[in-house]
């Protein structure tokens, strides 16, 4: 069995210590399930203890993500842990589906064998991250209310999962979309907005100002940023003119009143953040 992770005496992160020093034994129960000679004991013996991994990574990860991590964050980042917590989960399914088999076959036993020590060892450096970095910063950063609220919201998580098994986490689709701006079409009017798209996070469109007219005072309701794209204008807000040239941006708060006189044709990319 690779060294244990180092322990640290914590407050607000002691049963998520707890859950690490389980973790450590249900580990070691792997370790010695695959070193089981009997390739039918070996399957037999690995499923039954990644039965009780899955159960218990399920929990503490969902304790983690969402109480912990949003605690720490402002303190410390936490895209890392989130990042290594997919990667355990998709090492943690490899395993599960190497060994839903009843004859297993040399190739699926080094297959097992492989991706479960590559899980042992990762769980474990992932572990010992945490109880050196993420752990300490808790106890070193969040006040006693704070610790209070993370105590009672693991608490709280551990509490449901003795009448419902938590479920493995799941992440948004990562996806992109593409768009393509025309800007030498001629504009059939003196001031055109052509929305780009619009979901639950942020709304873009695509203004074009023709030269001399200009976009009256007005407000929007939401965060902006105006992105020049080409031509040349400017801004007005505040008392106060910014020119606006091809890669300026300006943010802006809810509910600023702001105008915008083109001197050449102007492009701009309007983006409104959606709350």
């Amino acid at each position: 069995m690779p060294g244990k992770i180092p322990h640290v005496q914590t407050e607000a992160c002691a049963r998520l210590i707890q859950d690490h020093r389980h973790m450590e034994q249900l580990l070691a129960n792997l370790e010695n399930a695959l070193a089981e000679p009997d390739p039918d004991r070996l399957v037999e013996k690995a499923k039954r203890v990644m039965g009780e991994v899955e159960s218990e990574i399920n929990t503490h990860f969902a304790c983690e993500e969402q109480v912990l991590f949003p605690a720490v964050a402002p303190y410390h980042p936490m895209v890392l842990m989130e990042v290594e917590h997919d990667e355990l989960i998709a090492l943690k399914d490899s395993l599960l589906a190497s060994l839903q088999t009843d004859k297993p076959t040399s190739e699926t036993l080094n297959t097992v064998k492989d991706v479960g020590q590559r899980f042992i060892q990762e769980m474990l450096d992932h572990m010992g991250r945490e109880n050196s970095g993420i752990f300490p910063t808790c106890e070193q950063a969040l006040s006693d209310t704070e610790k209070e609220e993370v105590i009672a919201g693991i608490e709280a998580i551990r509490s449901q999962a003795l009448k419902t098994p938590t479920p493995s986490i799941t992440r948004p689709d990562r996806t992109f979309q593409y768009y393509s701006l025309n800007l030498s079409d001629d504009p059939q009017r003196k001031i055109m907005a052509h929305r780009i798209f619009d979901d639950a996070i942020q709304e873009s469109k695509h203004i074009v100002i023709q030269a001399g007219e200009a976009l009256a005072e007005h407000w929007a309701p939401k965060r902006a940023l105006l992105i020049c794209l080409q031509g040349e204008a400017v801004f007005s807000a505040n008392e106060q003119s910014q020119p606006m040239t091809p890669g300026t941006i300006i943010a802006m708060t809810p509910q600023l009143r702001h105008a915008i006189q083109a001197k050449t044709r102007c492009d701009i990319l309007l983006l409104l953040q959606n709350d």
